[in-house]
């Protein structure tokens, strides 16, 4: 089995279009807002967006609560499945969830400016 390369896409293009990213590798950047070792369930949150990731395939880590992480995984499908957030105010997405495979701390990193690079990066390869 060859493993794709994480696209990188932010929460709100996640939340906002679901359907355009299951099943597709992606790369994502946010801050985690919980975590669950006996669910094997982590919450990333950018702004107001807020993606459920399955970690169970990361192993024992330590995560820590309010560092920004960047995960590769494949997107699925869950809309049977409908998982419950604890982020009220959140906009988020029941039809979808992150199967991450890699995990990093990328604590301290510019969000701003990143954010930036990956749109000039894309206006660059879509010319």
């Amino acid at each position: 089995m060859d493993l794709e390369p994480g696209r990188p896409v932010f929460l709100d293009e996640l939340v906002q279009q679901p359907q355009l990213h299951t099943g597709k590798t992606v790369r994502v950047t946010g801050t985690l807002h919980a975590y669950s070792p006996v669910t094997d369930r982590a919450e990333l949150v950018d702004g107001q967006y807020l993606l459920i990731v399955d970690t169970q395939l990361l192993g024992v880590q330590q995560y820590h609560v309010g560092q920004t992480y960047q995960l590769i995984g494949e997107i699925d499908s869950v809309a049977d499945q409908a998982p419950e957030s604890l982020f009220d105010d959140a906009k988020f997405s029941l039809e979808i969830v992150l199967r991450a495979r890699v995990g990093k701390s990328v604590d301290g990193l510019d969000m701003a400016v990143y954010k930036k690079s990956v749109h000039a990066v894309r206006k660059f390869l879509d010319t």
